[in-house]
């Protein structure tokens, strides 16, 4: 798939099926389906209606739940396959990442930025092309090309609210850019399936609301950046389960979306409290306390300037 204007009618698609794990020893978050142990309530066999309800929740949710908020959180660990409507496919093409990313060390200009961003993109790893892209937006803020793909990688990683942003800001500044268009539309489109799976989850009857059914509902409200509404499903988790750690692990991920790195922090460490063997869980709390140490630093340092220049 390729993101470059020379491609614009190509219209960009996602294969969300696939996961990676990452490297652990960068005390990034991984994903790992095991970290949710799903146990869905057993079906009633003599309750036909009863039966079918519990088989639409579980289709409805069933693959968002193993492809853990985690992964979609944090854009250096997440990766998902891209692939064109015409031509699908599900392997990723071999890129010389290393070259490109060994070129945009050495010479970080507008060209090799978004080459880089290109080849993670195409390498099927579209989360790691957002910081290059941010590089290149700032050397020419006026590129439809690296706002279009910035656009891209955010809803390959299913954060559709930046991919339509960005996307509409690639279209202002290019109304010709069919491929920008196309993958705005299909950022809509994908956020509207998303806001239609909710709609039909909030009809599902109070006594058939289980922790399949919030563990779904939570997710869903994730990829629309309601981390409130997130954080209220989990919780209801909690209620009953309080030390279900897939609900502990996730709320603190909605937490890290808010930025609110204590919260965060607090049920991280509650999830190791609960398994001290959950690398994912220990995994995401040293990324938090690091987060947490970056922005009181940032903190610190604003507010020396602003006392300097007084």
């Amino acid at each position: 798939m390729n993101t470059n204007m020379e491609n614009k009618d190509e219209n960009s698609l996602v294969d969300t099926n696939q996961n990676e794990e990452t490297n652990s020893k960068n005390g990034e978050p991984f994903g790992s389906e095991e970290t949710i142990d799903i146990q869905p309530d057993k079906i009633n066999e003599n309750n036909p209606v009863e039966e079918k309800q519990n088989k639409t929740i579980r289709n409805i949710v069933i693959g968002g739940l193993l492809l853990l908020p985690i992964a979609y959180i944090f854009y250096k660990s997440t990766i998902h396959s891209t692939s064109s409507p015409e031509q699908p496919t599900n392997q990723t093409q071999q890129i010389d990442i290393a070259g490109y990313e060994n070129a945009a060390a050495t010479n970080p200009n507008f060209t090799n930025l978004l080459n880089l961003s290109n080849a993670y993109i195409n390498s099927g790893n579209a989360g790691k092309a957002i910081e290059p892209l941010n590089k290149a937006i700032e050397l020419n803020p006026k590129s439809a090309i690296a706002y279009s793909n910035l656009g891209f990688a955010y809803t390959c990683i299913q954060n559709y609210q930046k991919g339509i942003e960005y996307g509409e800001i690639a279209v202002q500044l290019d109304s010709t850019f069919l491929l920008a268009k196309n993958n705005l539309n299909w950022a809509k489109s994908e956020q509207k399936k998303v806001q239609d799976i909710i709609d039909i989850l909030d009809k599902t009857p109070e006594k058939e609301r289980n922790t399949f059914y919030y563990l779904g509902l939570g997710l869903n409200y994730l990829k629309l950046q309601n981390y409130d509404k997130s954080i209220e499903a989990w919780n209801k988790i909690l209620i009953t389960e309080p030390k279900n750690s897939a609900a502990l692990i996730n709320i603190g991920v909605a937490y890290m979306s808010k930025h609110q790195y204590d919260a965060a922090i607090k049920h991280f460490q509650k999830a190791v409290d609960v398994n001290s063997n959950d690398q994912l869980a220990k995994n995401n709390l040293a990324w938090a306390l690091s987060e947490k140490i970056k922005a009181d630093d940032l903190a610190q340092k604003n507010k020396t300037g602003a006392t300097q220049k007084k």
